[in-house]
């Protein structure tokens, strides 16, 4: 396996050594772009997020948050203005513009952008319907009592494309007599049972290659599920709720943990698909990290600037108790 690694950077040294040319960052006059991002659909409020570019060659900090813009959102050929918000308020991040809109399934949007002697900036979704779930069942695989494997069951609509994503979530509770504290983690899952997400080949590991999910949110298409029941099988390590007590030098300690569970399932527009997949494939790109390969772009649907406006419902479970042990 070194072998064939050290074969291919030759190969790909070789190939830049001889290819090069010389310039400077300064040579290239690139101006400033809208950069706009917005998931509709995900909840009753919409949030559109705009800051403006820095070029290479220019100097300065990204100017996040940007105001004074005109911003429109167009639902269904129904335009309404959003408001915009200095502080954080319930659902709506600080320097934020947003509007209170409900949607159904189908329904097309559009925002665009003016600020400044800029070009407009605009984009637009479609916002799928919610996700398809049927069932979720937590079960301790027989041949191995230490992992726990989570069964997702979902049935795919025949008559669109689709694409979905998930991800779990773990709270540990803990007491220390009566000092309480908790911490709430996204799950890396083992994917070995689990073929529709686990895409990985031989000559993955052979390379070297790395094909995780970024930030643990797995996504998929109905590719190979078209109008099917399918349920996803997704392993982790079984973490056992226990309470005891303890002798210390302190005196009797009294200890509690409890973990719980909660799945978060996402139903996406494809503009919102692609942008996720290119942040994986950007993460997972190791030869580009190496320079032995180019950087891949990120996905952007936002005509005259940067960014995405991808549609999205969510869903997610209330906290799910733990097993017992066997």
């Amino acid at each position: 396996m070194k072998c064939l690694y050290r074969i291919l950077w030759y190969a790909y040294v070789g190939l830049l050594a001889s290819c090069t040319y010389h310039f400077k960052l300064d040579d290239m006059a690139v101006s400033p772009k809208l950069v706009l991002y917005s998931y509709p659909g995900a909840g009753d409020t919409t949030v559109v997020h705009l800051s403006r570019s820095l070029p290479l060659n220019q100097k300065g900090e990204i100017e996040s948050g940007l105001r004074d813009a005109e911003v429109s959102l167009t639902v269904n050929d129904k335009t309404t203005r959003l408001a915009w918000t200095n502080d954080s308020i319930p659902g709506v991040p600080a320097r934020s513009y947003y509007a209170v809109q409900k949607y159904k399934d189908g329904d097309r949007v559009s925002i665009s952008v003016a600020a400044g002697d800029q070009k407009v900036a605009s984009s637009g979704t479609v916002i799928p319907p919610p996700f398809p779930l049927e069932s979720i069942e937590l079960v301790q695989k027989p041949e191995n009592q230490g992992t726990i494997q989570f069964r997702i069951c979902f049935t795919d609509d025949v008559s669109t494309r689709n694409w979905y994503a998930l991800q779990v979530e773990q709270k540990q509770m803990y007491w220390s007599n009566d000092v309480y504290t908790e911490t709430v983690s996204s799950i890396k899952f083992d994917l070995d049972d689990e073929p529709l997400l686990h895409t990985s080949s031989g000559l993955d590991d052979i390379l070297m290659i790395e094909n995780e999910f970024y930030r643990n949110l797995y996504f998929w298409n109905d590719e190979k599920i078209q109008g099917k029941r399918y349920t996803l099988r997704l392993n982790t390590n079984f973490r056992d709720n226990y309470e005891n007590d303890f002798i210390t030098p302190d005196g009797l300690e009294h200890i509690k943990s409890v973990v719980k569970y909660r799945v978060i399932m996402y139903s996406l527009s494809e503009e919102f698909y692609r942008y996720l997949k290119s942040l994986n494939d950007q993460k997972n790109n190791t030869f580009g990290s190496s320079e032995l390969a180019p950087i891949r772009a990120t996905y952007t649907n936002v005509k005259n600037g940067i960014g995405v406006v991808g549609g999205c419902r969510i869903f997610q479970t209330q906290w799910l108790d733990n097993l017992q042990k066997n």
